[in-house]
């Protein structure tokens, strides 16, 4: 609850203070998020979450990632990013143990196509709190316009390294090695004059090094979330 109310007073907060929030674009808001962790006795998580779909001056925020530009020509990008882990971790119990939230940083390259198509290719390294070690996220997706509404759809590949793997999903008896991960990714966001809703999924599918663990339930994290902003 306390959650909840913090999350409230920030987007009142947001739409009334135009002065200092001059440099933000794009729709930032608060809702909500359930995610259905891979992992046995884990239930669906619900929790409030402040969502930015924009960015603040130099620096992009797409929802868990954010980044600074290093390098752009119409073409080209490249940029300095970081981000949290939402779709691997577990609370801690007197079962498995938990699994913390990375907080990882690291650097994407891009490159625009034809069509509102994109791709990148970010390294991304956790920054010494959690798995410590690193991953390669791979994605292409595209922008859409349907009337008022934005529509992101992205299809993406992670090759997570054996630490990472192991830290996530190994146990005494099991030690998994490097995996892949796909994911698929629909963000709508839809206007209402100075503010905006937005709903969207992500979906993770493992391979077997994850599905084959003892603690795994299945080779599936599936995410939903929607709620309200203000736009800049």
């Amino acid at each position: 609850m306390n959650k909840l109310i913090f999350s409230l007073l920030l987007f009142i907060g947001f739409s009334k203070a135009n002065d200092w929030l001059e440099p933000a674009y794009g729709l930032w808001g608060v809702g909500a998020a359930s995610r259905d962790l891979n992992y046995k006795a884990s239930g669906v998580v619900v929790n409030p979450v402040v969502f930015i779909f924009g960015g603040y001056g130099p620096v992009f925020i797409e929802a868990n990632r954010l980044g600074y530009t290093i390098y752009r020509d119409g073409t080209y990008f490249a940029s300095l990013a970081a981000q949290i882990r939402t779709h691997q971790f577990r609370a801690k119990d007197n079962i498995f143990g938990e699994r913390k939230r990375a907080i990882e940083a690291g650097l994407q390259i891009g490159r625009r196509l034809p069509g509102r198509v994109a791709t990148r290719l970010a390294f991304l390294h956790d920054l010494g709190l959690a798995h410590k070690s690193w991953e390669l996220d791979w994605q292409v997706y595209r922008r859409n316009l349907i009337g008022p509404m934005r529509l992101l759809t992205a299809v993406g590949l992670q090759y997570q390294s054996k630490t990472l793997v192991d830290y996530y999903y190994g146990t005494s008896a099991y030690s998994p090695k490097e995996a892949f991960v796909g994911e698929l990714e629909i963000i709508a966001t839809y206007p209402f004059g100075a503010f905006g809703v937005f709903a969207g999924t992500r979906i993770y599918l493992f391979d077997g090094q994850v599905a084959n663990s003892p603690i795994a339930n299945g080779n599936r994290t599936d995410q939903f979330f929607g709620g309200f902003g203000y736009r800049f």
